[in-house]
């Protein structure tokens, strides 16, 4: 299954969320960009969790609750609805969420974070649930149309999906990095750039790692 379609009141309240994850998603882009990396992540998840629950109203699903972008997508997956998602990275996202709340985690929660792969992956997995929604209706043009049509740099900038920038230039760019561990009490962090980096779809990295409790 590739597509589902619906109108009416559902089509209404399909646009509504659409809109919502619209905003997250121009939001997050922008905080990836000016190096606000954890907050661009988590705002990130957000995004895309509401875009998966687009999903599941398309497909007349229950909206379920929960923030776990990771279950909520292998429930579109067992819908039939199956997209070019990378998993490893929504595994991160739905980590990255946890930093809400710094004093909630626990010794060995360690996290790696890097602007270009979070920012490329964010435009990839929203064109690819994007692309099931097809809004005939112009009255309904979603924010991400209206972007596309005036190319406003909020959506377009080092865009390689809804925008023309070129991937591979992308991650031989600078690029800055966040990283993260809980050792014993102590929280661990570093920020740093790094230069070109390889575009190999690995999430799955660790974070900071001190040598010794002093260092």
């Amino acid at each position: 299954m590739s597509h589902a379609y619906c109108q009416g009141e559902q089509a209404k309240q399909l646009l509504r969320w659409i809109s919502w994850a619209d905003n997250d998603y121009i939001a997050a882009r922008q905080l990836l960009l000016t190096d606000m990396l954890v907050q661009g992540s988590c705002l990130s998840n957000t995004s895309i969790e509401k875009y998966l629950k687009s999903l599941f109203m398309l497909l007349g699903l229950k909206n379920p609750r929960g923030h776990n972008v990771c279950k909520l997508y292998d429930e579109i997956k067992e819908n039939g609805l199956k997209r070019e998602i990378n998993e490893e990275y929504l595994e991160l996202l739905f980590k990255s969420y946890r930093l809400r709340y710094p004093d909630d985690l626990k010794p060995g929660f360690n996290i790696a974070l890097n602007r270009t792969q979070m920012l490329v992956e964010l435009d990839h997995t929203v064109y690819e649930i994007r692309k099931c929604f097809r809004i005939t209706n112009k009255k309904g043009n979603s924010k991400i149309e209206s972007l596309q049509e005036k190319k406003n740099p909020v959506l377009l900038n080092k865009n390689c999906y809804f925008g023309n920038y070129d991937r591979a230039a992308l991650f031989k760019e600078e690029s800055s990095c966040y990283e993260l561990r809980i050792y014993n009490q102590d929280v661990y962090e570093i920020y740093y750039f790094t230069e070109e980096i390889k575009d190999d779809g690995k999430f799955d990295k660790e974070g900071f790692k001190p040598t010794s409790p002093e260092s």
